[in-house]
């Protein structure tokens, strides 16, 4: 018998893009390419960008039976950011500013310096930009701000980059 194929897999290092859109087609590359998209990568810390998806579980008791039987609720998005600070060129603090709207683009498993281009697949993330906290400083550490963003619309997952 023959053994079964084991998927390839690509290395998180080096392959995740993150934009900040603050207004106009988050799909479109020419936006994506525009002078207002900020590029957010690397201003985020190894763990600075959690983004958490949470499944509500819907509970279906039935009368006398002894199993109880549940079902798919709603969800819930998270996300919780952490980037540096103090540096010249801020990005982050300055495009995720609070209050600020927009719409995060996160493009996996695909090198990051591969530009935007028509077919890639992102994520996009409608967010309110929540207060921005100085974490305390550490030994043998940079400046670092804590942030977290408020989920302000539906999610879109797995979705097509047009031109």
């Amino acid at each position: 018998m023959a053994l079964e194929l084991a998927e390839q897999s690509v290395a998180a290092d080096g392959s995740l893009r993150v934009a900040f859109v603050p207004s106009g087609n988050a799909l479109s590359v020419a936006v994506l390419d525009g002078d207002e998209t900020k590029a957010l990568t690397y201003s985020f810390t190894p763990s600075g960008f959690n983004r958490t998806t949470t499944e509500n579980t819907i509970e279906d008791p039935r009368l006398t039976l002894r199993q109880s039987f549940t079902r798919p609720g709603t969800t819930s998005e998270a996300l919780e950011v952490q980037y540096v600070f103090g540096g010249d060129d801020e990005v982050a603090r300055i495009a995720l500013a609070e209050g600020t709207t927009g719409t995060l683009v996160v493009r996996y498993a695909v090198a990051n310096e591969d530009e935007w281009a028509a077919g890639d697949v992102v994520d996009l993330i409608p967010i309110q930009a929540g207060r921005q906290r100085k974490d305390p400083p550490t030994a043998n550490s940079v400046w670092t701000i804590t942030q977290g963003m408020y989920v302000t619309g539906t999610v879109q997952e797995d979705v097509v980059l047009v031109a």
